[in-house]
């Protein structure tokens, strides 16, 4: 989820330590995933989306540079529906040879655009979110989230390819890159995922 540099009035701070404050902390939401000039491109989520196809094992093949997922391997997600209509994303990764977890929180905020959801992982984080651009529900999903960074200055992104599987055939990535270029989203910025010994 992007993390958005807050500027806002802190009374008795003298200007230039505020200044100072305010850099050091954009610097470090920069730092913290990708960062482009401009607004976001202009992407266009899935038509329809079924929950319940899209419930159960993912595994992350590629991925936008995250500060959250730096040394991971072995990175997964398990999608299941809560009580309320929500679903429980339970993320995890190998990192040093330890399992680390992330547990969030995914909704569907407007039937109209059943595609465009939000996910929060930490009770106290606003949602940000988390776009369906393009899934088969049987062997890929592709994800995208793009949010303003400075204003009108820059954005921040996310991106991931996600599989049922450990692996994906190449064929079904260079479509999913093909589909992300179209819409302006630099899939340089890809990295693939380590699946192996997990």
């Amino acid at each position: 989820m992007p993390l958005p540099c807050v500027v806002s009035q802190i009374q008795n701070t003298p200007a230039k330590m505020w200044s100072a404050l305010v850099f050091l902390g954009c610097v470090l939401a920069t730092t913290a995933q990708v960062v482009r000039p401009g607004g976001c491109p202009k992407t266009v989520t899935q038509t329809t989306l079924d929950l319940q196809q899209y419930l159960g094992n993912w595994y992350e093949i590629y991925k936008f540079w995250a500060i959250f997922e730096v040394g991971q391997k072995c990175v997964g997600a398990n999608y299941q529906m809560k009580n309320d209509s929500h679903i429980r994303v339970d993320n995890s990764g190998i990192r040093s040879g330890s399992k680390v977890e992330a547990i969030g929180d995914l909704y569907m905020p407007d039937t109209k655009h059943p595609a465009n959801l939000k996910v929060k992982f930490a009770s106290s984080a606003p949602y940000g979110d988390y776009w369906v651009l393009d899934t088969d529900y049987k062997k890929y999903t592709l994800i995208y989230s793009c949010g303003p960074f400075l204003g009108p200055l820059g954005h921040v992104e996310f991106a991931w390819i996600l599989s049922r599987q450990r692996t994906l055939d190449q064929s079904i990535v260079d479509k999913l890159m093909t589909k992300a270029k179209a819409f302006g989203i630099d899939t340089g910025h890809f990295s693939k995922t380590d699946q192996t010994g997990c």
